[in-house]
């Protein structure tokens, strides 16, 4: 009896088999996970266009990561996460000028036809409204700005308008990307809508409006500010014509293509030709 007594004591004083269990102890700094930081500049590159799903509901679209280009190879533009995360609108739940394409939702291969046609017509109409929304400017960044506050209200109201038609844009591409298997097995019309979604592919400049624009609506989130909106603002002057031109370009020949199939009633009038010249003032026309 004694003997257990002189165990039992024991046991209580170490804190033993009969006292809870201590939290196990914390892991040493180098085993833990960092807490992640607030990025200090915008991320570039690897923006990609809301899908015409996105664009209904609101959504906004995610950055993918993006494998570095060769010498020979234009990069893509440097992109913000205020490009990225578009406001809502009252229609559409994204940037708009009003001139999105609805996403394909035909069934059969006339119902291709129809939905193609209002593309090439609506397509026409917004690359049209955004070599207007250039027409007669410099054609060049304003030198010496060093934050929004030094560009006029015009300028401002210029660049959210471009903004606003790319996304526009977006959904063309979408739309084409979409629409290629659901026209037929003709080798001319499916050659016409696969040089249109090429022509998409290769347009990579008007993405700057929307990063100017961002550049004017959250000037703090672009460090130097001037060095990056001078250079946007060149990128896209320097090549946005060429780009939408030629997508113009294959917006007609998908228009003449459909043509063959479609009833007198509902043929598309083919798109007048753009002027190979940009439309900034002292450009001469051609």
């Amino acid at each position: 009896m004694m003997r257990c007594s002189i165990v039992l004591a024991a046991l209580l004083a170490t804190g033993g088999a009969l006292s809870p269990l201590r939290a196990q102890k914390t892991p040493p700094p180098t085993t833990q996970r960092p807490q992640t930081q607030p990025a200090t500049t915008p991320p570039t590159r690897g923006k990609l266009p809301p899908t015409p799903a996105t664009q209904q509901n609101g959504a906004q679209p995610s950055a993918q990561p993006v494998t570095a280009a060769p010498a020979s190879v234009q990069p893509p533009a440097s992109v913000t996460p205020q490009a990225a995360r578009p406001a809502v609108g009252a229609s559409t739940g994204t940037y708009t000028a009003g001139l999105a394409m609805p996403p394909y939702t035909g069934a059969s291969t006339e119902d291709a036809w129809e939905y193609t046609a209002r593309l090439g017509r609506m397509l026409d109409s917004t690359i049209v409204t955004l070599v207007e929304t250039f027409r007669n400017t410099s054609g060049q960044p304003m030198i010496g700005a060093s934050s929004p506050a030094t560009l006029s209200q015009r300028e401002r109201d210029r660049w959210a308008r471009c903004r606003d038609l790319y996304w526009d844009l977006t959904t063309y591409a979408a739309a084409v990307r979409a629409l290629k298997q659901s026209l037929g097995p003709d080798p001319a019309l499916q050659r016409a809508a696969a040089d249109l979604d090429s022509a998409f592919n290769k347009s990579l400049a008007t993405v700057e409006c929307d990063n100017v624009a961002s550049m004017i609506a959250a000037p703090d989130r672009w460090t130097p500010w001037q060095d990056q909106y001078e250079a946007a603002a060149q990128r896209f002057y320097r090549d946005f014509y060429g780009q939408v031109r030629e997508v113009h370009e294959r917006d007609r020949a998908l228009v003449s293509a459909l043509n063959r199939f479609l009833p007198q009633g509902h043929r598309v009038a083919p798109p007048s030709g753009l002027p190979t010249n940009p439309p900034f003032a002292g450009a001469a026309p051609s």
